[in-house]
């Protein structure tokens, strides 16, 4: 009788053992889940604004971009020629 309730004690404190393990088991799949979930979340965001960034940093974007809001007035150097002409009328001056 006493092997017989230390066999039904013994069965039941490894079911017990085992359910809490499934259970701890099934929590940690959970977590696993939110965070490869939470992984490929970032790698799409992350491929989204590498390509944005891309389109907006591509220098035909940039030349658009500074033609339209810069306002920038193209010029042309001034030739050798004139600059002696700008440098001989200072000494000049002086």
């Amino acid at each position: 009788m006493k092997s017989l309730i230390l066999m039904v004690v013994m069965f039941s404190m490894t079911l017990t053992a085992i359910t809490i393990l499934k259970y701890e088991s099934s929590k940690l799949d959970l977590k696993i889940k939110t965070a490869n979930d939470l992984k490929n979340k970032l790698q799409y965001e992350w491929s989204f604004l590498k390509s944005e960034w891309e389109y907006l940093s591509s220098p035909k974007n940039i030349e658009n971009l500074s033609n339209n809001y810069l306002n920038l007035e193209h010029f042309s150097l001034i030739s050798f020629e004139d600059f002696l002409k700008i440098l001989d009328s200072k000494e000049t001056m002086k």
